[in-house]
């Protein structure tokens, strides 16, 4: 293997211009012409581009003075740490960028965390240095005292290139090659050392299968190879490997720290998991799992209804082919007698299950009704079982628990001074324990320890309200804490309404159903008859709002003459709507739902 390649990432917050950086890089190297440089290149996504985001993560091989700089662009948003992780360890060293326009921030601090425990080399970066908000010696003094460094930054503009080949010329100068991370060799030809590689992506495509995404760590990797993974036992034969420059260019071998792609033939991504390791079939037994591999667990889930009851199949048929290029969505039918056949969805994140919203919409034509987002749970039974579930309809009977746990997360915040009080009071509130606080220059940097449910459906909205959008935030998984859970049940005009249940830890649960019954009746529209939203534990209410009927004038046709008359016509209607409120159904809108979802 030459020493002549280096692998790196970019990582920074979300919106920080990486993938713009990206651009750049490809059109100074050559790797594509200016004229055919498209924003975001390597969001394939549409959405992705909306919103400025990276969400599935794509390689591109560069050549720059006779080096071969493999570049791994990097999700930039909680919900995706774990490829964030996979791809950083296919690399030898990390571009850190920082928005000169907002300095460090909190997926900032997290990916740097991650990068140096990987024993990453790391180059700092400041980013859109033209911006004319950009405040560019506060970005460089919070990136010193975060690195604890007297180096200075590069600065560049990803937008107009400005600075960007120069620090591509620092790439090859100050990155380690593969073969001399952390200063030790790391790997070994193919005649000395068996062949091992670690799988940091996959995609799918529709004529060859699953397409497996590979950073070569040990030995050579050959056209027509028989391979199989260590952590799954899945085999299957190279039937064409190759590189991105940035499309796939197909090659005879990839050497030993490289990064390409291997087309596998196989059909179900779910065989191809990220972080798993791939050997020579012959050489199983001489072959260790490269450490840190996973299985991802979805984190938040939703139930997801056709907005016609007649586009179920469509919509499980939907899920399926969007399942085809992300082995993370987990699916399974259920059916309620309110809503009828639908899905319960497992994501990674609200921002992940956002995003696969959008595409059953605007790919698949299917506008769905969502339900109040919820969170793995898990109670012990008195019979000494541990059951774990994610749905209200699935709580257990009070009686047969005896302890009940909540998932947690260790956030992190990064604010500036003005809004810290504003911020832990809003942690607080969210029933948050206060772990550490540190100061970068003019920010302020807070861990709190928080329950995940909190996090996801009220702490990311909140946190931008308070601090007028100068806080941001990054979070993982923490344990389990112990937590007494109820469950509310909501009551529609007397009926059960079994999609609005959530559950809840008994403290708030008073709160928590007063802020339903009231959302409710904001989102519920005025129906000809009297409407009672109640709020229950089992048999108990303990929160109750009243929709109003509309009232018909019956009597404004009614000019004089005997009282009575109007006092018939009165109680005929009044009959009516007594019939109305024993056989009519209550019409709810989505936005009922997304009410409960944010109370």
């Amino acid at each position: 293997m030459s020493n002549s390649t280096r692998n790196f990432s970019i990582i920074a917050h979300i919106d920080a211009g990486k993938s713009t950086l990206a651009d750049r890089m490809l059109e100074i190297t050559g790797t594509v012409q200016a004229d055919k440089i498209t924003p975001q290149l390597l969001d394939s996504n549409p959405i992705e581009r909306e919103r400025g985001i990276t969400i599935k993560l794509a390689p591109v091989a560069m050549s720059h003075k006779g080096y071969t700089l493999n570049l791994i662009d990097t999700p930039g948003h909680v919900d995706f740490n774990y490829e964030v992780e996979r791809a950083l360890q296919a690399c030898e060293g990390a571009l850190l960028l920082v928005d000169a326009t907002k300095g460090v921030q909190a997926q900032t601090v997290a990916n740097l965390r991650l990068a140096k425990n990987l024993g990453l080399t790391i180059i700092p970066v400041v980013n859109k240095i033209d911006a004319p908000l950009a405040n560019t010696s506060a970005a460089i003094r919070q990136l010193k005292q975060l690195l604890n460094i007297d180096i200075e930054p590069f600065l560049v503009s990803a937008k107009t290139g400005e600075g960007v080949k120069n620090l591509l010329d620092h790439i090859i100068s100050d990155l380690p090659s593969p073969s001399l991370r952390g200063g030790t060799p790391t790997w070994q030809s193919h005649s000395t050392h068996p062949f091992q590689a670690l799988v940091f992506n996959s995609t799918f495509d529709i004529h060859l299968g699953v397409i497996a995404f590979v950073k070569i760590v040990s030995g050579d990797l050959h056209h027509g190879d028989k391979l199989e993974f260590l952590n799954s036992g899945q085999s299957l034969t190279a039937s064409e490997i190759g590189i991105f420059s940035p499309g796939r260019t197909e090659k005879k071998i990839i050497a030993s720290g490289n990064v390409g792609y291997i087309i596998t033939g196989l059909k179900d991504i779910r065989r191809v998991l990220v972080g798993d390791t791939l050997c020579l079939s012959t050489q199983i037994k001489q072959v260790s799992p490269i450490p840190g591999f996973r299985k991802i667990h979805p984190n938040v889930f939703l139930d997801l209804y056709p907005a016609e009851g007649s586009q179920y199949r469509d919509l499980v048929d939907a899920l399926e082919k969007l399942k085809l290029n992300d082995s993370s969505l987990t699916t399974q039918g259920i059916n309620s007698p309110i809503l009828g056949q639908g899905v319960k969805v497992g994501f990674l994140g609200m921002l992940h299950a956002e995003v696969v919203g959008e595409r059953l919409e605007r790919e698949f034509g299917l506008p769905v009704i969502s339900v109040s987002p919820s969170v793995e749970y898990k109670v012990q039974l008195r019979s000494g079982e541990e059951k774990c579930f994610s749905s209200p309809t699935d709580f257990p009977d009070p009686a047969v628990i005896t302890k009940s746990y909540e998932p947690m997360a260790a956030v992190n915040i990064v604010v500036t001074s003005p809004y810290v009080g504003a911020v832990m009071e809003l942690c607080q509130d969210l029933r948050g324990s206060l772990v550490n606080v540190s100061y970068l220059d003019e920010l302020v940097e807070i861990d709190y320890f928080l329950p995940l449910i909190e996090v996801i459906t009220t702490l990311h909205d909140s946190l931008k309200s308070v601090s007028q959008g100068f806080a941001s935030m990054d979070y993982e998984l923490s344990g389990w804490q112990e937590a007494e859970l109820v469950k509310l049940d909501v009551l529609l005009n007397h009926e059960l309404f079994t999609p609005m249940s959530v559950i809840t830890v008994k403290e708030k649960a008073y709160y928590k159903g007063k802020r339903i019954s009231e959302k409710l009746k904001e989102a519920i529209p005025r129906q000809q008859f009297e409407i009672p939203i109640q709020v229950a534990i089992g048999g108990q209410i303990i929160a109750r709002e009243t929709i109003k009927a509309y009232r018909k004038d019956v009597d404004a046709k009614l000019h004089g003459g005997d009282f009575t008359r109007n006092l018939k016509l009165l109680s005929k209607q009044k009959k009516g709507k007594a019939r109305m409120k024993q056989f009519g159904r209550v019409s709810v809108p989505q936005e009922a739902f997304l009410a409960i979802a944010k109370s």
